[in-house]
């Protein structure tokens, strides 16, 4: 009978110990570090899914960067084209773009990851990323089932737009 020394038989506990820590270091590096999605999320996701098309009015330089992904397997809003949209808001540098449901699924999906952190996360894109995500999330929350929408879904990402209508000052509504 053959039996192996206790030295031989440490070494490969050892060995099977760092294989196990190093497994569960890459996972923790690929997944960890990263924060919960948002509150709704999943059921974001569902509703996105849902829709025909949606639209998203914002800067083109923050279309580009928030669109720029390494991870080319949820990358189908990528097709969309942003067009430049008239008047003041184009002389801004505005632009539309117009995703289909599933494309608006894989964006949602990029911008969580972007700003969750994590490995695949970029740092760089991250307040952009959170922004983009803060101002599309509401629209897609107010998507109703089965209820066709009166015109398409958009979501602006503009903090220079005005609110609707004259606000009145603190003096003026004083004196009257």
């Amino acid at each position: 009978m053959i039996t192996q020394s206790p030295s031989r038989s440490r070494s490969r506990g050892r060995r099977a110990v760092r294989t196990a820590l190093a497994i569960a270091s890459f996972l923790a590096l690929v997944t960890g570090c990263a924060d919960d999605p948002p509150a709704g999320h999943e059921e974001r996701l569902h509703k996105a899914a849902g829709v025909a098309a949606f639209k998203i009015t914002c800067t083109k330089d923050m279309w580009e960067r928030t669109t720029a992904v390494p991870d080319k397997s949820i990358d189908s809003f990528q097709d969309a084209k942003p067009r430049k949209t008239g008047g003041t808001a184009g002389d801004r540098g505005l632009v539309e773009v117009t995703l289909t449901g599933s494309q608006l699924v894989d964006y949602l999906k990029q911008l969580n990851v972007d700003m969750s952190g994590g490995l695949l996360g970029r740092d760089s894109v991250e307040p952009m990323s959170r922004r983009m995500y803060d101002a599309i999330a509401p629209v897609v929350d107010r998507i109703q089932k089965n209820v066709p929408p009166a015109e398409v879904p958009a979501a602006t990402v503009d903090d220079a737009v005005a609110p609707a209508g004259p606000e009145t000052s603190p003096t003026a509504s004083a004196s009257a």
